[in-house]
């Protein structure tokens, strides 16, 4: 019996710290919707904050005009990864000016076309396309180490799942 009692005090911490995690997690909510016409794979992303304070959202998908790596995970209708064909700069670690403030309660918007960056199929394909990345908490965090290398404090999870879309080049 102490046994069973013992296994079922370990599942519910299991769970709550699972919840706990699952809390933070959820305090920045991330959305993509595409619309693929006229040679261009708009790529709207929307993002939440539903947390009590401001966060830093990556510029790379809240505020770019192009793409300048593999940003996005584009995959065709066989699954494969999509190329990436954009431009690649090189950069040093990144720092504040890299990330756009969110203020807690609000939502951004932001539209970037996709298609000059991944080599499309020729013809008609389905594709999908998602992001994973992370947002920080806390500025003051990223500019002490002068990088968001260690987000063991400062960053979260930010993703948003795969939307698909057909896509005619």
């Amino acid at each position: 019996m102490k046994y069973a009692a013992m296994v079922a005090l370990m599942a519910a911490t299991t769970l709550a710290a699972g919840m706990a995690q699952g809390a933070a997690m959820n305090d920045v909510g991330m959305t993509l919707s595409v619309e693929a016409k006229d040679g261009r794979v708009l790529v709207q992303v929307e993002l939440e904050n539903r947390s009590a304070g401001a966060v830093l959202v990556p510029r790379t998908i809240a505020a770019s005009d192009r793409l300048l790596g593999r940003v996005f995970d584009v995959k065709g209708d066989n699954g494969a990864p999509v190329p990436y064909v954009g431009p690649l700069v090189k950069r040093g670690p990144l720092t504040a000016a890299d990330y756009l403030p969110l203020p807690a309660g609000q939502r951004h918007r932001h539209t970037i076309d996709i298609a000059p960056a991944y080599d499309f199929q020729a013809g008609t394909h389905t594709y999908t396309v998602a992001y994973a990345g992370q947002y920080m908490t806390d500025a003051a965090a990223l500019a002490s180490t002068g990088a968001a290398s260690d987000f063991s404090t400062a960053g979260q999870p930010l993703a948003a799942p795969p939307v698909s879309f057909s896509y005619t080049k």
